[in-house]
């Protein structure tokens, strides 16, 4: 086989075309370091190890481009180079990137930390387990997230006890204590904080004895509504000392 063609594509590609009709794309790097603008005759051996070596040169320049728009593990980028490449590929591809500095697991660890810190609710256990996923150990995690999260805590509760307008004292407590549990938080780490505020059922509670009543009186009639009403509202948290004062001020 023999190049008979060099046409420039975009950026460091070029497009080249055999005698044989058959035409395939290169960087640039390729063509210098195999001397083809000299060595124009290619064996099939040759062909192969000039491809292979394009293949790889391809998936560390594509490494590259995603790295630039943003931080990646080494699982997430052996995941997105498989839908396109060898794993001896992927693997020198790997291998490149750590010699070059560029898969440095600690400041991966500790940029993604900082910016689940700074841009998500998400506690610290929540975001080990995601780092986790990504293929991080707890060892290589623990030292980067032994960070303050009261502040964080002290304003998820804030902003949503400030908001509640639904929920008795007792159910709001409830479930916010499951929230923040999802979110990755231990309960010692928020279950002070969390006891200390008090929703003012009084206007909640008002609301939800008329809607209550909207909704079932035609259903039930007298002390037969008044009855279910009430356990309807002991079932969800209020206490029978203030569901008989309000319903009887509603009344």
């Amino acid at each position: 086989m023999e190049i008979i063609k060099f046409k420039k594509q975009k950026k460091n590609i070029y497009e080249l075309e055999l005698d044989n009709g058959l035409s395939f794309k290169l960087y640039d790097d390729v063509i210098v370091k195999y001397n083809l603008l000299v060595n124009k005759r290619l064996d099939d051996k040759l062909f192969e190890e000039i491809t292979t070596y394009n293949d790889s040169l391809g998936a560390y320049y594509d490494t590259l481009k995603k790295l630039n728009s943003k931080l990646r593990s080494e699982k997430e980028l052996r995941n997105l180079l498989s839908k396109k490449y060898s794993s001896d590929i992927i693997d020198k591809t790997i291998e490149r990137l750590k010699k070059d500095g560029y898969l440095n697991r600690g400041i991966y660890i500790q940029s993604f930390i900082n910016d689940a810190y700074r841009f998500s609710n998400d506690g610290p256990y929540k975001i080990r387990k995601k780092l986790n996923d990504l293929g991080f150990t707890d060892e290589e995690i623990t030292p980067y997230l032994e960070l303050d999260f009261s502040d964080k805590i002290k304003h998820i509760i804030d902003k949503k006890a400030k908001s509640n307008n639904k929920y008795s004292n007792y159910m709001f407590k409830n479930k916010l204590n499951n929230y923040l549990i999802n979110l990755g938080y231990n309960k010692d780490m928020f279950n002070d904080y969390l006891n200390s505020i008090s929703i003012n059922n009084s206007d909640i509670l008002e609301k939800e004895i008329n809607k209550l009543i909207k909704k079932y009186q035609n259903k039930y009639q007298d002390n037969d509504l008044k009855i279910f009403i009430k356990n309807k509202l002991y079932q969800k948290g209020y206490s029978r000392e203030e569901v008989d004062r309000l319903y009887e001020k509603v009344l």
